[in-house]
């Protein structure tokens, strides 16, 4: 086994699936008549250059090739080559037929025609496509890469020259400082090859364990031993969300927070002596779903949340927030004893009545708030909301929610194992603590 001592959880996530990377990356490359022979050819020694670098193989890393201009055209599918060196001789005889610049089209054919099991791509691996464009789209490219990244695509968004900047920005994953990256030459695609491929290696690490993450942190999965009394295992928490049912809304954003809260809700050990969650929806007036002592597991409430029917309004936070406190006061009247006690909101615009009051109020009662902003919502309110910026969230898009659920969980985890000062040692199948150590062990089987 190997151990690694006084590491983020997050490192040790990666640490921990170095030796079994697979990805499936979609090249989405510009050739439209603004780019010219010679400049295509630069970008046929970037692909070349990038590809060279990654793990490539049928059980390792696919690698897929689109090029558009007024339309799409699929040269490589995820599955045409078994031999990295047999894809690099076929790039550099990739064809250059100028056109025009349609790359929503592109993205869109790429999801339907490319990211299949038809044409390679495979389940629970991690799905990347990388545009590179050199100037603006004559078409919408918003609603198709949101497509994209709502499928479980990371989408990489490459400008050079002049591509538009704030289509890069629409098209890329969250965070997009991350995920956009510019040059103002095709001669200096070269140099940005390193980036891009450090870049590519590190999400394809970070997407594959998010799931073994949840595992690793969740030590409640597996029997507990205490070799002493003072340790005390504090899985024990009344956790509610506060979901925004308002006008401004789409079916599509409803149904990517429901997604979101489904995701969190299995993280945890569910149950009356245990974890409890409830729902509440809010637009002009808040709507209890569910409280915390109407359903005592994980699947029966996901049940519950995916026949939530989104049925817009306005926007009253504060009175959704007044609200909660009732709520939070049953709860210890249910449970007989209080736990830590949590309020996770969401809320895509501003308010239409006063938050901070009513946010305030909760947290003298107990309460930790979490505000999740979305697109047009207001920072200002935000920061009323969850009274510590590191309870803040914001992402521009209802699809990227996804990307910010593990910084959550693991400021709920953080909170909810409390252990006592004394001299502890608890043990699960990965965790060990020790006074204020942790060391983590990993097993691996072969």
């Amino acid at each position: 086994f190997t151990v690694y001592k006084n590491l983020d959880l997050e490192h040790v996530s990666i640490a921990f699936s170095l030796s079994s990377n697979k990805a499936d990356i979609v090249f989405i490359v510009d050739e439209s008549g603004s780019i010219g022979e010679e400049n295509f050819r630069l970008m046929r020694d970037f692909l070349r250059s990038v590809i060279s670098g990654l793990e490539t193989g049928p059980s390792k890393i696919r690698v897929g090739i689109v090029t558009y201009n007024n339309v799409p055209t699929a040269h490589i599918s995820l599955n045409s080559f078994r031999d990295k060196a047999d894809i690099l001789q076929f790039i550099s005889f990739l064809p250059y037929r100028q056109g025009g610049t349609k790359t929503g089209a592109a993205l869109h054919f790429t999801l339907k025609n490319i990211f299949t099991e038809e044409k390679g791509s495979r389940k629970d691996v991690p799905k990347v496509a990388v545009v590179i464009t050199d100037g603006e789209s004559q078409d919408n490219v918003t609603e198709q890469a949101i497509a994209l990244r709502r499928a479980g695509v990371t989408v990489f968004a490459v400008g050079i020259k002049e591509a538009n900047k704030a289509e890069l920005l629409e098209m890329a994953s969250y965070p997009k400082s991350k995920f956009v990256f510019t040059v103002d030459s095709f001669v200096k695609l070269k140099p940005l090859k390193e980036t891009l491929q450090a870049t590519l290696c590190n999400t394809i690490i970070q997407i594959g364990v998010q799931d073994r993450e949840t595992f690793l942190i969740s030590c409640h999965l597996t029997p507990v031993v205490c070799f002493s009394s003072a340790c005390k295992e504090k899985d024990q928490a009344d956790i509610f969300f506060l979901m925004d049912d308002s006008g401004s809304i789409t079916n599509e954003d409803f149904s990517d927070m429901q997604k979101f809260i489904i995701e969190i809700l299995h993280t945890f050990r569910i149950g009356p002596d245990h974890v409890r969650m409830g729902l509440v929806k809010y637009s002009d007036s808040p709507s209890l779903q569910f409280d915390l002592t109407q359903h005592s597991d994980a699947k029966t409430m996901e049940n519950v949340v995916k026949k939530i029917i989104h049925e817009g309004g306005g926007t009253n936070i504060g009175e959704a927030l007044s609200s909660m406190k009732g709520h939070f006061e049953n709860a210890k009247t249910s449970r007989g004893y209080k736990v830590s006690e949590y309020l996770i909101v969401i809320t895509d615009g501003k308010s239409e009545d006063k938050v901070q009051i009513p946010a305030e109020e909760l947290r003298r009662q107990g309460v930790i708030i979490y505000a999740i902003g979305v697109k047009s919502s207001n920072d200002n309110e935000l920061n009323e909301i969850a009274g510590d910026p590191k309870r803040k969230f914001f992402v521009d898009s209802f699809d990227a929610l996804k990307t910010i659920k593990n910084n959550i969980i693991r400021e709920i985890f953080r909170s909810i194992y409390i252990w006592s000062l004394t001299q502890v040692l608890f043990f699960c199948s990965f965790y060990l603590f020790t006074e204020t150590n942790l060391i983590i062990v990993i097993w691996t089987w072969t």
